[in-house]
């Protein structure tokens, strides 16, 4: 479960980062190339799906679709709290999310 955690968590920060707003919000300092939103939001439609089918994979097709709407939610609700509070601290949390959820 903290896997599936990590994954939407990863998921919507690269769709995050891929919009021009929230991306300067993380990273005030550097300017993203052109391409590298496209890129960045492939990846996360990607991640998501890979995250959909794992989720519907552990706990069956209908259970699994609830826990992944359950695990966006939460995943959201963090992003959106340290995209409000501390947009620096997001790739350091999500690094040491995905590092939790690889681990347990």
């Amino acid at each position: 479960m903290l896997m599936n955690f990590a994954l939407a968590y990863c998921t919507c920060v690269l769709l995050c980062v891929a919009m021009n707003r929230h991306g300067t919000q993380i990273f005030p300092t550097h300017k993203l190339p052109p391409k590298l939103p496209d890129i960045l939001a492939s990846c996360g439609w990607l991640l998501l799906l890979t995250t959909a089918i794992l989720c519907m994979k552990q706990q069956g097709i209908g259970t699994g679709l609830a826990v992944l709407a359950g695990v966006f939610t939460a995943a959201i609700f963090v992003l959106a709290l340290l995209l409000n509070y501390a947009a620096r601290w997001i790739p350091a949390a999500g690094a040491v999310i995905l590092a939790t959820g690889l681990i347990f």
